[in-house]
């Protein structure tokens, strides 16, 4: 558990973390071109750099996570056809701040970036609110799979993939944020919402933890 925010976000309350090996499955949460593009809209004065720093640190842990064998689930924030299943905006002072994701399924915006495309045995989720879990076949997934560790990443930190990390604590999965495969439009939140993980949900950890807990243990050759 952390105990002062400075010292924590710099590093200095942590030790490097040995994550399970089995059992396991990876979470890559809402990839999606629209927020890492920079040719698409979004609210004015957002960077959109947070997001960006998130993508390599997700396509290592991909790597990692089939190298391994792990199962892996991509999540996508997408609305039913006419937005039927849209929180509405009415009476929300920011309504008009917040950019609602394209809703035609092929539209380039909304789809996930080429390079999380998911292979055959990964799992493709769509989703209408922050968490996973909510309103989708997430954890029968996992329960049917045996899958008692979940490592998370993606974006945005502090709102779909913190949201998710709370959802799986509270169903008892061992969870895990990765801190360098996560990004926000402010740093600041990013790393406010992985105290908060820290503090009460889960476990944060690095993209270095996970290539390491997860690499292939050599084989022992016999002595002749």
């Amino acid at each position: 558990m952390p105990t002062n925010f400075e010292s924590w976000m710099s590093g200095e309350d942590r030790e490097p973390y040995d994550l399970p090996a089995t059992d396991t499955a990876l979470i890559v949460v809402d990839m999606q071109n629209s927020y890492v593009m920079d040719d698409l809209p979004r609210p004015a004065g957002r960077s959109i750099e947070g997001f960006k720093r998130a993508v390599p640190g997700c396509e290592a842990l991909v790597d990692a996570a089939r190298a391994a064998g792990h199962l892996i689930v991509f999540t996508r924030y997408m609305y039913m056809d006419e937005y039927l299943d849209k929180l509405p905006p009415e009476g929300r002072a920011d309504s008009n701040s917040r950019r609602t994701p394209d809703r035609e399924p092929d539209d380039y915006s909304h789809q996930l970036m080429e390079q999380f495309t998911p292979r055959p045995g990964e799992i493709l989720l769509d989703k209408s609110r922050p968490s996973s879990f909510y309103g989708t076949r997430l954890e029968p997934l996992l329960t049917a799979r045996g899958i008692k560790n979940v490592v998370v990443c993606g974006v945005t930190t502090n709102i779909c993939v913190e949201t998710t990390a709370r959802d799986a604590h509270q169903r008892g999965y061992n969870t895990f944020v990765v801190e360098d495969a996560c990004g926000e439009f402010e740093e600041s939140r990013h790393w406010h919402a992985l105290y908060t993980i820290a503090w009460a949900f889960g476990t944060v950890v690095t993209v270095a933890d996970a290539e390491r807990s997860w690499a292939p243990v050599p084989a022992l050759v016999a002595n002749r």
